[in-house]
């Protein structure tokens, strides 16, 4: 295998199982994103949001056969309560809810073009495959992020071995240019909303599909426009800055540092400041530096 491809654990991530017969329509009922667009063939990307359509836990959802069982990738961190919220919404319905202790999460990525055909998969977001114990998915979010593999057990796995492991900041790197936020890093839990955050880009939204938990105030951002940040790409001049450090413009708060790496991050700014500062090619002061919006 060629040494453009590298690959990285991410060890940040928990996987839960999802099981019964009423696990379709449960999650149909509460998540941002379309059920019905799972199979063992294709992956999502989706969000639960609380009643006022703000952000509350983000996975991606595949399957791997065609029984009533549903795989979440989720934050590691956050997996038991998220466990605890699906369970408040569950009431009486026939569905199970456990954490997979023993599923391994790689992420291979990198400049070959060859990837897909590599690891034999379609050149798409989300598209997956099984493979002995093993489940391939391009990342549904983009594909450039790179595939997800997760190995359920060594035996008869997939061999990476040929591949450059790399620590999680050369993805964090990658998923920072892409404009593409971590939720541990990146939102608020509890005040975030989708639209300000790029998930409508990142196919996390079906506008589509009906009723969902916060799905009214999404889909009024949506259509009028209501939104007033969003999540925008910048080159960081001087010291490295601290995510959650605010950004002040004209005396008043006009956003936040989020993540960053290497010089360059990731900020939640006022949309008309992105837009004037685009426009000028100028930078903001923040503390002792600079920041630059990257278009």
């Amino acid at each position: 295998m060629t040494i453009k491809l590298f690959k990285t654990f991410l060890i940040d991530r928990a996987t839960l199982l999802l099981q019964g017969e009423d696990v379709h329509d449960f999650l149909q009922n509460i998540i941002s994103n379309n059920i019905d667009l799972v199979t063992k063939d294709q992956s999502i990307y989706s969000t639960l949001l609380n009643p006022q359509g703000k952000f509350m836990f983000d996975f991606i959802l595949f399957k791997k056969n065609n029984l009533n069982e549903i795989y979440l990738d989720c934050d590691k961190n956050r997996a038991e309560q998220l466990i605890k919220t699906l369970n408040l919404y569950k009431l009486r319905k026939n569905v199970q809810i456990s954490i997979l202790n023993k599923i391994k999460t790689i992420c291979v990525y990198g400049e070959d073009k060859n990837i897909f055909k590599i690891l034999k998969l379609n050149n798409k977001e989300g598209s997956s495959k099984i493979i002995n114990t093993s489940v391939k998915i391009v990342d549904p979010r983009n594909k450039n992020l790179g595939i997800r593999i997760y190995k359920f057990h060594e035996k008869n796995s997939i061999n990476l071995s040929k591949i450059k492991l790399e620590p999680i900041s050369k993805y964090d790197e990658l998923r920072i240019n892409l404009v593409i936020p971590d939720s541990s890093k990146d939102l608020e839990i509890g005040k975030s909303f989708l639209l300000e955050n790029n998930f409508d880009k990142l196919k996390a939204i079906d506008f589509k599909k009906g009723c969902y938990i916060g799905q009214e105030n999404t889909a009024r951002q949506k259509y009028r426009g209501t939104h007033k940040k969003i999540l925008a790409k910048v080159k960081i001049y001087g010291k490295n800055l601290k995510n959650g450090t605010k950004i002040i413009y004209k005396d008043r708060q006009i956003g936040s540092i989020r993540s960053s790496t290497n010089k360059t991050g990731l900020v939640t700014i006022r949309t008309e400041v992105y837009q004037e500062f685009i426009k000028n090619n100028s930078k903001i002061s923040v503390l002792n530096s600079y920041i630059k919006f990257i278009n």
